[in-house]
């Protein structure tokens, strides 16, 4: 599915990323370790087409992605540091914009909710949630995407125990489905994802 050569990027001439090179299948999973600065966000940040690398090069089912970034897009699903949704808006705000380009139930959005721990907070401004309240209305977006690759930096970061196994539980649905994910984590890998682990760098 995903296929990075040679990469190479560089911070005001200061390397960080040097000559990357590795293949993801569909249906598996690429876990990104290591400290802070390592490079680990920059990388998911040049395979969503964020920025562009120094050298090298990354294919999407065979294709450059920045000779058709528009039609590379709606196969990814990208959560990072910032959790691209709007805070003045509510969860149920959020998650119906989140709608446009897919092609789910609206009425299925309470289950994720009730899952999440969300109910009652529906139609509360997203300014008004705690920091682990707004990152599960960012994971919301999992829950109803079917888009193929998921770059997620940090996923399961101020997430309780109930939201991360609901979290996993989504992840191997995806995996399962053909679908493909890069994740950073400082975190073990669960065993359960394991079985899907194509890559740990």
């Amino acid at each position: 599915m995903l296929h990075v050569t040679n990469l190479s990027f560089d911070y005001l001439s200061t390397p960080i990323l040097q000559r990357i090179s590795f293949h993801l299948p569909k249906g598996k999973l690429m876990h990104l370790r290591g400290e802070n600065g390592a490079g680990k966000t920059t990388l998911l940040k040049l395979i969503a087409g964020l920025i562009s690398p120094q050298e090298g090069e990354i294919r999407f089912q065979g294709d450059l992605i920045n000779h058709y970034k528009s039609t590379y897009h709606q196969e990814l699903c990208y959560i990072g540091h910032k959790l691209g949704i709007n805070m003045a808006l509510t969860p149920r705000e959020n998650y119906y914009f989140d709608l446009e380009n897919e092609n789910i139930n609206v009425h299925d959005w309470m289950i994720p909710i009730t899952n999440l721990s969300l109910q009652g907070l529906e139609d509360i401004p997203c300014n008004r949630l705690s920091m682990g309240q707004r990152r599960k209305v960012a994971l919301l977006r999992l829950f109803q995407t079917r888009k193929k690759l998921w770059l997620l930096d940090e996923p399961f970061v101020g997430l309780d125990t109930n939201a991360m196994n609901l979290l996993v539980k989504r992840l191997l649905a995806h995996l399962a489905d053909d679908g493909s994910v890069i994740m950073t984590s400082h975190q073990t890998i669960p065993s359960n994802l394991a079985h899907y682990l194509e890559y740990t760098l």
